[in-house]
């Protein structure tokens, strides 16, 4: 298994590939469900846990809506589009100030409950492979130039 994590470019549109679908067959959408729900709890609690609600009750609303998108993305039922539509990673993260670092966090959560998920490397790659090229069109601040902007500020 290689949880391998590529620098991502500020402004690219890089392509990705969907999970294979040996990954859904493994995990079901329950074995999604639980995953999502554990990673979840931990990233409340990560340095990036700002970003995301801290009610227990709007915390579950996001497990919910986010789980439909990943059941969707390895294969399973569209439940996603018909609710939502058609997904825009950037314009749903616009209102977030999300960096290279935050992005990591973030992948570096997943990766510790993926490590805990028994099903094959093989299906285990696939979904890593898809997330980690896929999470990089969350990014969508320059951390050289956040962090520029942070010394005019105190300035």
């Amino acid at each position: 298994m290689n949880y391998h994590v590529s620098k991502t470019t500020l402004g690219e549109n890089p392509k990705f590939e969907y999970p294979k679908p040996i990954f859904l067959e493994e995990m079901g959408e329950e074995g999604l469900k639980k995953l999502f729900s554990e990673f979840y709890d931990l990233i409340v609690d990560s340095d990036i846990g700002n970003f995301f609600p801290q009610d227990e009750e709007e915390l579950e609303k996001v497990k919910a809506h986010n789980v439909k998108f990943f059941i969707e993305a390895a294969g399973g039922p569209k439940d996603y589009t018909k609710a939502v539509g058609h997904f825009d990673m950037l314009k749903t993260h616009e209102q977030f100030s999300i960096t290279e670092k935050a992005r990591r966090e973030w992948l570096g959560t997943m990766e510790e409950v993926l490590r805990k998920t028994d099903i094959s490397d093989e299906a285990k790659q696939s979904f890593w492979d898809f997330l980690e090229t896929f999470s990089k069109h969350t990014v969508n601040v320059d951390e050289k130039q956040e962090l520029e902007d942070l010394v005019v500020k105190k300035g």
